[in-house]
């Protein structure tokens, strides 16, 4: 995959005892943009995935990193 193609990249890894999560977007994606496609890769991922939507499913926490500049 070509770095100037990535629109949106989600990361979740581990770091000690901890889960990372890394949310990416490309600099010329508006706000409203980056929102949208979030939202479509959700849905797409409940769509494939019914039981990680679902009210019963454990729950996982872990950090969110600001993005450097």
């Amino acid at each position: 995959m070509n770095e100037n193609d990535v629109l949106v990249l989600i990361t979740a890894s581990r770091e000690k005892d901890e889960i990372v999560y890394r949310v990416e977007c490309a600099s010329n994606l508006t706000e409203e943009e980056f929102e949208y496609y979030l939202s479509e890769i959700i849905k797409g991922i409940c769509k494939w995935k019914k039981s990680i939507c679902e009210d019963s499913l454990r729950n996982f926490s872990g950090r969110i990193k600001v993005k450097k500049k």
